[in-house]
Order: structure tokens, then sequence, then C-alpha cells
């Protein structure tokens, strides 16, 4: 059954979500490197600018996977200036000809932060998945129309979203869309494929041998618990969240929501369970294989040259 997604999502609490978008008849849009590699720094963008953290994401051919948290206690912190200057980020101010004003004045940019509903509306929205979402797909859709010369809808529906309750089904749902590109038979090892979460952490070294490591505990059961920042810039070196502490939350005695567990899942931990998982026989909704490695394959470790 159909739940309305204002009954599925509680803007004001912190929660996990699986998102799903697909491409209008399934169509293969996204084909080419050159466009997904444009969704992937849209996405990236937008995680960085609002208070949502991306756990991981998956560009296929013909859709996209996204998980997600909203942070309203993230952009409850901000300053009104704050809240003005990334939503204008986001949606920049035209004018009576429709023309984006980059450079708004100070003077506009005071204004706007004086207006106490505007902001705390936009407050709301910057930590909404359903207005990121739709400022990611109406960016990309205007963009790749006006790409192709075409008009018309470039997504087949809005998008589905599925409410991750716990620790387990975030962690499931994560290995699920790390290793849709391989089951799909885009690449032939985990760690090979493109435009997923796990390749991002990958290069920047969040799972072995850097200062990132330290920040996310080199012990595979560390218990330290991580705070994630949200970079101002669009060129932070970690926009992903640390899987450590990125369970659950809880509300504090003075009524802030905070971390409810410490360490669950290390990096390194959850990158031994993909390639357990990824050595699993499954099989496609027609009764066909789905890739999967081979008992001969290395160990991920040794693949990668992890000590």
């Amino acid at each position: 059954m159909v739940i309305a997604r204002r009954l599925l999502v509680q803007e004001n609490v912190p929660g996990c979500y699986h998102l799903i978008s697909r491409c209008v008849r399934r169509l293969h849009c996204l084909a080419d490197d050159e466009r997904r590699a444009w969704v992937e720094r849209c996405v990236r963008k937008h995680a960085q600018k609002m208070a949502i953290d991306v756990l991981t994401y998956a560009i296929m051919k013909n859709h996209m996977h996204i998980i997600v948290r909203n942070r309203p206690d993230l952009a409850a912190q901000w300053s009104a200036r704050d809240v003005v200057d990334r939503w204008l980020n986001l949606v920049p101010q035209r004018d009576s000809w429709g023309a984006v004003l980059f450079d708004l004045d100070e003077c506009m940019r005071t204004k706007l932060s004086q207006d106490f509903e505007w902001v705390e509306e936009r407050r709301r929205r910057l930590s909404s998945v359903s207005w990121m979402m739709r400022l990611v797909k109406q960016k990309i859709s205007i963009c790749m129309n006006r790409k192709d010369e075409v008009t018309g809808h470039f997504w087949d529906e809005r998008f589905l979203s599925i409410q991750l309750p716990d620790k387990r089904a975030i962690l499931a749902c994560m290995v699920y869309v790390d290793l849709n590109p391989f089951r799909a038979g885009e690449c032939k090892l985990p760690e090979k494929g493109r435009y997923i979460g796990l390749k991002y952490r990958l290069e920047n070294s969040l799972f072995y041998g850097s200062a990132s490591s330290e920040q996310v505990g080199r012990d595979f059961l560390g218990q330290e618990c991580v705070e994630f920042t949200h970079s101002q810039g669009e060129s932070g070196s970690c926009w992903l969240t640390p899987l450590v502490g990125c369970g659950e939350f809880t509300a504090s005695s003075e009524g802030k929501w905070v971390y409810a567990a410490p360490c669950w899942l290390t990096e390194a931990r959850y990158l031994e369970l993909l390639d357990v998982i990824a050595r699993e026989v499954r099989f496609t909704k027609s009764g066909r294989y789905k890739q999967r490695l081979e008992d001969q394959v290395e160990h991920v470790f040794d693949r990668l040259g992890v000590l």
C-alpha cells in the first residue's frame, strides 16, 4: 500500500531514508560517464549546502539510489545569515525578467535575514528530504533537456522513499546500493564500481592509511563517536557521512538530538562485509544469476594492498 510521504517522513525528526528515482520509461538517459559524473557533483553540492547527510549513493544508467539522513538538529544551529547564504547558493534570486542575480548585495541579504518567517521556512526546507530531491532532480532535468535540445519529463515519477528504521536496515540498504553496479555487471570487482559512495570512500582513504582513517577509527572494534560537519564550500575533503555513529538518534535531557550509540560498524569492517556479501549467490527477478565474486578471488584487503 502506498503511504503519503507526509505521513512517512517527519521533517522535524532525524531519520534515514533510501531514495530511488528512475529516468522516464526507464531509458538509459544517464548511460555516458559525463552525465553520471555531473549528477554525482549535483548531489554532492546540495548535500553540502543542506542539512542532509549522505551515507552512500549509486548513479546507474537509468536510475539513482541515495541513502540520506535529514538533520533538522543541524539546521536549527545555523544563524539567519547562514540560512540565507546557503539557500541563495542553491536557489538564487531572480529579477523581473527571470535573470539570475548572482551578486546579491549585502543590503538585500541582510534584509532577508531579518525576515523571521522567510528564514524559518528556508531553514525547514534545507533539512527536508523532499526539497533536496526536488532541487536536485529539477536541476538535472533542466540541464539534460537543454543538452539534448528536447523538452518534457526526464524522470519517470517524483521519487520513491523507503524509511530505514534501525541500524540493520541502514546497513542492509547501504550494502545493496554499493553493490548495485557490481551485481548489474558494470564492473568485475565491487571496489571498481564508478559513481558510487564506496568508490569515493576508497579514493579519499576513508578505509585505511591516512589521517581520515583516524577520524573513523583504525580499529575494527573502535568505540569512538564521530560528529560529521557539513562543509561551507563545495570542495570539502569529506562529504559522505562516516559510518561511525550514523545509526540512530535520541533526544537528550536538554531536548537536543544526539547520537544514540557508539560505533556500530567501522569503515574497514564494512568493506569486509561487502566482500562477503558479493560472494553470495543471488538471482534476478527473472531467475537469472547475478554477478558474484568467485571463491578464488583474493580477499578485498589483499586486492587493495591493505594490511
